[in-house]
């Protein structure tokens, strides 16, 4: 069962090099995507990865061309150079090569069928499973082929180790095209393509976990889901590795990441920095980490396939020698994980202390930080300030609001501090988490009342806080209707990201951008900001990224405010593939995009679905009401609002002419809404409408009251199904 792989025969096809070469662990389809690119003839050697020499690999090759097998090699690299091939002599050498129809000694024709116009003059020679270690002499006459001035000739190899040949040479004179694990790996596409042959009744969440143990290793997506992925790398891996390369690779089956440095000193009595090499040499599943040069990992799937060769008290020694070590390397959150794998607690919670405090906002360390809390005595988490900290406001992130303010209580402890700076820092700090747990509950005042205090005293080395109060300001603004002091904050939080160079506060402070642009009435440069951060974060991922998924969301939102509800409803599937399991509040916005999509479809009962399922994760995630009833109120208003709407539309229509979804808005009401949802400001309503701005927004607050709206942009969305705007 084979699923086509029609962009990679193109780009062999397109890319006519004098060696191409496929070189990846094995199953990931090099010899089947071969065959699938070579439908003419080819001269076909399969090697199996057997050790070669010099004399036996020609002697295969002269006997596949039809040649006398004791034919020296110099010989036939001579023929195989022969010029006739570019005149097209008829009765020449070469000619009666490409006129070969049947090969013995192991080697086939590509395919039986030939080529309709067989006009193609190239002689191609396919060595499949070239050995991982061949002697120098068979190397040379390698290099001598690929160095031959015919250029008629072409060389296609798959191997599972780079060969020791004069490859820089080829790179820089064009005449190389080489396909990596990387570049043979499943598509997405291909992935649910062949998942559909194989077990068509996989269900999303088994398909995804599928994605993300195997990364689009074919061999992985057949064999994983049965009990036969073992004996396959039995056979296929660990055979072609050596003692020592066996055992470092049980070892690193149970680490989250590894590097030569780390593995010299892990086994500096074996050589593991040496060892490590040979394993990368070998193709031996492990995967470059994105962003962080010389990192690697093994593969999901292989490494809980080989987790069992290595236990008791041998993989606790590894794990207590590879905690320390990752700490040193500055790996603090694989040190950690390492520490409580191997059940020490204490050891984990002082490396907890270490976290960057930026260090939660990126890929899914969120939940790790969960988890390690739930895993770690109370007590140790509330032995240092830090600590303290960094627990309180994953607890903020998280949703989980009695507890994080039960954890801020915890600063008082360590309160007055000898130094009256620190002293006034510490409690700056306790202000700004105080402030943030205040606006997640609804409570502006306060919360504007301790930002704006904490920020009186903070400085620069407390910058996540400033960023943190500047966001929780800006967005109290936004709800003011405020939008230049919105503006006026986040261009100053975007600054600051910027400078201290971290992507994933950018990323949130560009969310809240989006979201200002979208009540300025400018969807077009919000749009665009969208795409740029879609773009740096987009791709395929090896695993799931929240931040990746919250971007998703809103681009949901911003697709529904343009009426491409179909868009919206594809994107919002995406930005779920990107949180699954995540207990952050967030998410919600993705459970409320498909009810009001569901609800604009004139699907009622999926729409309240989707707000059952949306209270169900919040409940799950053990996230705090006040960060979820309200929002799932109004939805639920809206829908029901909607409903009605449409019974009325049925009804026969009353005297008045009046519909009765604008019972409930005056007409000074209406007239603020349509000029809102033209994109004007407050300011500039009220100039239009001759009132003041203080009037505007009491409009626009009754508005969002009586359409069941939080926003004005949802306002607006709500008053267009309505019919009440056009």
């Amino acid at each position: 069962m084979y699923v086509p792989r029609p962009h990679l025969s193109d780009l062999l096809k397109r890319e006519q090099r004098r060696l191409q070469l496929l070189c990846a662990p094995a199953g990931y389809g090099k010899t089947a995507l071969l065959r699938e690119y070579l439908r003419g003839e080819a001269i076909w050697l399969s090697l199996a990865g057997l050790p070669q020499t010099l004399d036996g690999l020609s002697g295969m090759l002269a006997c596949a061309l039809g040649l006398a097998a004791d034919t020296e090699p110099d010989v036939l690299l001579a023929m195989l150079d022969s010029r006739n091939l570019e005149t097209g002599q008829s009765h020449s050498l070469a000619s009666q090569l490409l006129q070969l129809t049947a090969f013995p000694c192991r080697s086939w024709l590509a395919s039986d069928e030939a080529r309709p116009d067989n006009q193609d003059l190239m002689l191609r020679l396919v060595f499949d499973d070239l050995p991982a270690q061949m002697p120098t002499d068979l190397n040379h006459w390698f290099d001598q082929l690929l160095a031959l001035q015919n250029p008629n000739l072409q060389v296609l190899v798959t191997c599972r180790r780079r060969p020791d040949w004069n490859l820089p040479h080829l790179l820089l004179t064009n005449q190389l095209l080489e396909l990596d694990a990387r570049q043979l790996a499943l598509r997405p596409d291909e992935f649910e393509s062949l998942v559909s042959l194989l077990a068509p009744e996989t269900d999303t969440a088994s398909r995804e976990t599928l994605w993300h143990q195997t990364g689009g290793w074919c061999a992985g997506v057949r064999l994983l889901p049965s009990s036969l992925l073992s004996p396959y790398l039995e056979r296929e891996l660990l055979t072609r590795q050596s003692e020592e390369q066996q055992e470092v690779l049980f070892g690193l089956a149970h680490l989250s990441k590894a590097s030569a440095d780390l593995c010299e000193q892990l086994w500096e009595g074996q050589q593991g920095g040496r060892v490590f090499r040979c394993l990368l040499d070998n193709q031996a599943f492990l995967l470059p980490i994105d962003n962080q040069p010389g990192w690697y990992r093994l593969l999901p799937a292989v490494a809980q396939a080989l987790q069992g060769r290595l236990s008791g008290a041998p993989l606790n020694r590894l794990r207590l020698r590879a905690c320390q070590l990752l700490n040193v390397l500055g790996q603090v959150d694989d040190a950690v994980e390492q520490a409580l794998s191997a059940d020490q607690p204490e050891v984990a919670a002082t490396y907890m202390e270490r976290l960057w405090l930026s260090w939660i906002l990126s890929e899914r360390h969120l939940d790790r930080f969960m988890d390690w809390r739930e895993r770690i005595e109370p007590q140790l988490l509330q032995s240092s300030p830090r600590l303290i900290y960094l627990c309180a406001k994953a607890l903020l992130f998280s949703g989980r609001l009695d507890e994080a303010q039960a954890c801020l209580q915890g600063l008082g402890h360590f309160l007055p501090l000898p130094d009256p700076q620190r002293n006034r820092r510490l409690l700056a700090n306790w202000q700004g988490l105080f402030g943030t747990l205040q606006a997640l509950r609804g409570n502006t005042q306060q919360a504007r009342l301790h930002c704006r205090a904490a920020l009186q005293d903070l400085s620069a080395q407390d910058w996540l806080s400033v960023l943190l109060c500047h966001c929780i300001l800006a967005r109290i603004a936004m709800q003011t209707a405020d939008l230049a002091e919105a503006q006026a904050l986040l261009q100053h939080s975007l600054e600051l990201a910027r400078r201290q160079g971290c992507h994933e506060s950018e990323v949130l402070v560009n969310i809240d951008r989006v979201r200002l642009m979208m009540l300025q009435g400018d969807p077009d440069q919000a749009h665009s900001l969208l795409c740029t951060e879609l773009a740096r974060l987009g791709g395929r991922r090896a695993k799931p990224c929240p931040l990746l998924g919250r971007l998703l969301f809103l681009h949901g939102e911003w697709l529904l405010q343009q009426g491409q509800t179909g868009e919206a409803e594809q994107v919002a599937q995406a930005g779920f593939v990107q949180v699954r399991d995540c207990c952050a509040p967030f998410v919600l916005h993705g459970y409320l995009l498909l009810s009001e999509i569901a609800s604009r479809n004139q699907d009622p009962k999926k729409a309240h679905l989707m707000l059952y399922e949306a209270e169900r994760r919040m409940h799950w995630g053990k996230i705090d009401r006040a960060c979820y009833q309200g929002p799932i109120a109004a939805q639920k208003a809206r829908i029901v609002q909607r409903e009605k709407t449409l019974e009325s539309a049925k009804a026969p229509a009353r005297s008045s002419g009046v519909p009765d979804y604008q019972d409930d808005l005056t007409p000074r009401e209406v007239s603020v809404l349509k000029l809102l949802a033209e994109g004007m400001s407050v300011r500039e309503v009220g100039s239009r409408l001759c009132i003041s701005e203080n009037t505007v927004k009491s409009h626009a607050k009754n508005i969002n009251v009586k359409l069941g709206a939080c926003r004005r942009t949802q306002a607006i969305s709500c008053a267009k199904a309505m019919g009440i705007l056009a």
